[in-house]
């Protein structure tokens, strides 16, 4: 398809049919990557003040949190009452979500849960103004490397909704959109192979994907003598994980294209992006970043704490002061690409393993997560994959777990890793966190033995992760 229909035509009107202003949004963004730092205060000032009060209006849990401390959303700071509210944990949500919500939201609530690489899952709601503001954000930073709207995408991804509408629509997705997508839940030596011709067909623009999925791809690739050709490529986007140092030098000496990374989550939204110049600029049109201490207090720039957020577009369950359990720091001082947003440099943050299923194909992680994420019963668990391949999923069972739900958890992971492999389920109060104090939601044993994809090149200590 021409990508100039489907940038100027087909995109537009489609978001235009699903409620969203999104290429609206894209072009205010365009303007305030570049306003001064006094400009940008004074707009995420006005957007905070206005989400406080639909806040305080439609959501009782902060309505109470503002009488408790006597704070006047009409009078006061909207900085000053945004800091003296507490840290909103996944624990409060999930306690407190009917409170929490926005039910009088234009459009309607759009049910959302994350991926669970936290080991927590979590339900929640958007809204259409918060859906249009990340999908701008996201054409935005693609535009950073010179990739529009329309033009041709490879996602490297995968989700149970994506991939049925792969399976029902792709050839028409793929001609239409300007997309194709390839499923990283599946990664053995003959879908690798498959992809790489697939890839070099469609000579895509930009490829987007995990990068444990994209590594695995190109490390096939060495492995195999290929030689990547896409005239057209102009950068790599990962997100979603840690991008290790050495897998950023694999995927650049593999694609021969820069490699962009972003930060963000589905309960938190579209958060910062790498410019081609390497600083990890927030978005500051619509989410503001607290780097805190274990107390919740901030902490001075270029020292560690944890990052919180506040996405300033998020109606229909406003997350102030959300905690997202990553560690990061900020960076003060001008980027080189001249824009102003501020930068972040996120130090530790989500990581997952692979799983190996019965055939020997690597599947990410996400693919198990997904399984397990859908039920409103489990607080807590780990999926855990010995050397055998056999898997036990360690569950902290929240009201309501029942024997349906342990069956669903094994039949959902049967169905992915294997009919024939060994799945146990066990009941536990609580799950630890490894020596470090880091908590890991998936660890495969197997797959630390699969030589499918494996680099030669040994992992460095981690500095800079998002």
């Amino acid at each position: 398809m021409n990508p100039h229909l489907v940038r100027y035509v087909l995109s537009p009107l489609h978001e235009r049919l699903m409620g969203r202003h999104t290429f609206a949004r894209l072009r205010a963004m365009e303007d305030h990557q570049w306003r001064s730092p006094r400009r940008i205060r004074e707009d995420q000032s006005k957007k905070l003040r206005k989400l406080l009060r639909i806040a305080r209006d439609n959501c009782r849990y902060y309505r109470n949190q503002f009488t408790d401390r006597g704070i006047n959303i009409d009078t006061a700071d909207p900085f000053e009452a945004l800091a003296a509210l507490p840290l909103l944990t996944k624990t409060a949500i999930r306690a407190n979500l009917g409170e929490l919500t926005n039910h009088r939201v234009r459009g309607g609530l759009i049910p959302m849960n994350t991926g669970g690489s936290t080991g927590e899952p979590l339900v929640f709601n958007v809204d259409r103004r918060r859906i249009a503001h990340d999908k701008a954000a996201r054409m935005l930073t693609h535009r950073w490397y010179g990739a529009e709207p329309g033009e041709r995408e490879v996602y490297l991804w995968g989700s149970p909704l994506e991939l049925r509408a792969q399976d029902r629509v792709k050839a028409w997705r793929d001609r239409i959109t300007n997309e194709l997508l390839l499923d990283a839940f599946n990664l053995t030596p003959s879908s690798m192979r498959r992809y790489l011709d697939q890839i070099a067909e469609f000579d895509p623009v930009s490829i987007f994907g995990y990068p444990s999925s994209l590594a695995t791809l190109a490390a096939y690739g060495e492995s195999t003598g290929t030689r990547m050709s896409c005239p057209s490529l102009r950068a790599v986007f990962t997100t979603g994980e840690w991008l290790a140092p050495h897998d950023r030098r694999a995927l650049r000496r593999f694609f021969r294209a820069p490699i962009a990374n972003g930060y963000g989550s589905r309960d938190g939204g579209f958060i910062a992006h790498e410019c081609p110049e390497g600083g990890m600029h927030i978005v500051e049109d619509g989410v503001i970043v607290e780097i805190v201490d274990d107390a919740g207090m901030p902490v001075e720039p270029g020292e560690s704490g944890e990052i919180v957020i506040t996405h300033l577009e998020a109606w229909a369950t406003p997350l102030l002061r959300y905690r997202t359990g990553d560690i990061g720091r900020r960076e003060d001082g001008p980027c080189a690409c001249g824009r102003t947003w501020r930068q972040i440099g996120v130090v530790e943050g989500r990581r997952t393993d692979h799983l190996v299923a019965a055939n020997g194909a690597l599947q990410h992680a996400l693919s198990a997560i997904y399984v397990v994420r859908e039920l409103a019963t489990v607080r807590q668990f780990q999926i855990r994959q010995d050397e055998e391949r056999n898997v036990c999923v360690s569950v902290v069972p929240d009201t309501g777990f029942a024997d349906s739900d342990a069956e669903h958890i094994r039949t959902g992971l049967r169905r992915r890793l294997g009919a024939d492999l060994d799945v146990r389920i066990q009941l536990v109060d609580r799950i630890a966190t490894e020596k470090s104090g880091k908590f890991r939601c998936v660890v495969s044993d197997a797959a630390s033995r699969s030589n499918i994809g494996r680099t030669t090149e040994k992992e460095p200590e981690a500095e800079l992760t998002v």
